[in-house]
C-alpha cells in the first residue's frame, strides 16, 4: 500500500477519476489520474497513477469563499481536453464560506465560473456527475435532483420533499440512479418525467452507489450498516433492464371476518422475458381504512425468492367491514398485480 500524504489538516473527502490520452496515431496511450476536492486549503488535486509515478499531486486553486464538496470530470471526444466540475457550500468555519454553488473550469483556463443553484444562493449542492450533454447534482434546501443542460445552459429539477439526496451515479442504459434518506430515485438521463422512487427491501437510507460490472447496482445502507445490490442486468438472465412484470401466480382466501387473519392471500411473481427474476424489490400494499400488516403497516418491500416470487405476508382484517385492496408490484413503475380481500363483519 502506497500513501501519498496531503497538508496536516486536509480534509479530502471525494473523489473521481480522469481518463486522457496522450500521443497521436499510432502512438497513442490511454492514462489515468485521481480527482479529489480539498476544501481546507480550497483546491481540487490531480494524481497521477498508476504508483509507479512520481507521487506528484497538481493542485487547481479555487477561491476560498466556498467548502468544497464534490468533483466530476468531462472529456472532449479525444479525451485530451477536460472540463472540471465542483460542488461548493456555505458553511460556518474559520474563516467563513459564503458561497453556494456549481463551479465550472472549461479547458486551459485557470480560474472558475460559478454557476447559480436552481433555486437560488441559499440552495446547498452536494454530489455531482457529469457527462457531455449534463451535469447532474443532488441538492437540499429545497431537497432537489438536478440537471444542468450544457448546451442550453438551463436547469430541469425534480422536487425530492423530505428525501434528502445524497450520492448519484449512471447506469449503462442512460438511467440516473440518486441515493436518498427514503430509498434510490431513478430518472432517464434527459429528467422527463418525475422519475420514480425504490425502497430499500430491509427499510433505513441509501448514501453511496455504484454499478458493478455486471451492471448491477449496489448502495450502501448506513442505517443498517450494510451493502445493498439491486438487480438491474436483467439482460444477463435474457431480459432488458427494467422490462419485467408483475402477474399472480395465486389468490387464497378472498373473503375473512373481522379481527382474522389471511394468511398468503395473494402471491405473485416478477418475469421478464417469460423468465421469473430473482432478487427485484416489490412493493407490497394494502388500501383499506382497517386491514393492515400484522405490525399495523400498509406498505413493504420484499425481494422475490430463487423461483422470483413474493408472497404477501398476512394481512389482519381489522375491527371494520369493508373491501380492502391487496397489490404488489415493482413500485409505481407499474400496474400492480392486485386481488380485494372483502372483511365481513365478525
Amino acid at each position: 500500500m502506497r500513501f501519498f500524504p496531503l497538508e496536516d489538516d486536509a480534509k479530502a473527502q471525494s473523489i473521481a477519476l480522469e481518463t486522457r490520452v496522450t500521443g497521436s496515431g499510432g502512438t497513442k496511450k490511454t492514462e489515468y489520474s485521481l480527482l479529489f476536492a480539498e476544501p481546507e486549503h480550497s483546491y481540487v488535486g490531480i494524481l497521477d497513477i498508476p504508483e509507479s509515478g512520481t507521487g506528484q499531486i497538481q493542485r487547481m486553486t479555487v477561491e476560498p469563499s466556498t467548502w468544497l464538496w464534490d468533483v466530476a470530470v468531462t472529456s472532449d471526444e479525444e479525451q485530451k481536453r477536460h472540463t472540471y466540475w465542483l460542488t461548493g457550500q456555505k458553511r460556518v468555519n474559520n474563516p467563513p464560506r459564503t458561497v453556494n454553488g456549481l463551479f465550472r473550469r472549461d479547458p486551459g483556463q485557470q480560474t472558475w465560473e460559478r454557476i447559480t443553484p436552481p433555486r437560488g444562493n441559499e440552495q446547498k449542492p452536494f454530489y455531482v456527475k457529469a457527462d457531455t450533454e449534463a451535469v447532474w447534482v443532488t441538492l437540499t434546501n429545497p431537497n432537489q435532483v438536478a440537471r444542468f443542460d450544457l448546451n442550453r445552459g438551463t436547469w430541469i429539477t425534480r422536487d425530492l420533499g423530505t428525501a434528502v439526496p445524497q450520492q448519484l451515479t449512471f447506469t449503462p442504459n442512460g438511467e440516473v440512479w440518486v441515493t436518498s434518506s427514503q430509498g434510490i430515485h431513478v430518472f432517464d438521463s434527459a429528467m422527463s418525467d418525475e422519475g420514480f422512487l425504490v425502497r430499500l427491501p430491509n427499510g433505513g437510507t441509501a448514501k453511496g452507489i455504484c454499478v458493478g460490472s455486471d451492471g448491477n447496482i449496489w448502495y450502501t445502507n448506513p442505517t443498517n450498516k450494510s451493502l445493498g445490490r439491486y438487480l438491474t442486468s436483467l439482460a444477463a438472465r435474457g431480459a432488458p433492464s427494467l422490462l419485467g412484470r408483475t402477474q399472480v401466480v395465486s389468490r387464497s382466501e378472498s373473503a375473512v371476518h373481522a379481527k382474522e387473519h389471511a394468511d398468503r392471500p395473494l402471491v405473485v411473481e416478477y418475469v421478464a422475458n417469460g423468465r421469473p427474476v430473482p432478487g427485484i424489490p416489490l412493493t407490497c400494499r394494502i388500501k383499506a381504512e382497517g386491514a393492515a400488516f400484522g405490525d399495523g403497516t400498509h406498505e413493504r418491500i420484499i425481494l422475490t425468492d430463487q423461483r422470483g416470487r413474493v408472497a404477501l405476508p398476512a394481512v389482519y382484517a381489522g375491527e371494520i367491514e369493508e373491501e380492502a385492496v391487496l397489490s404488489v408490484g415493482l413500485g409505481d413503475t407499474e400496474p400492480h398485480a392486485a386481488t380485494l380481500l372483502h372483511i365481513n363483519p365478525a
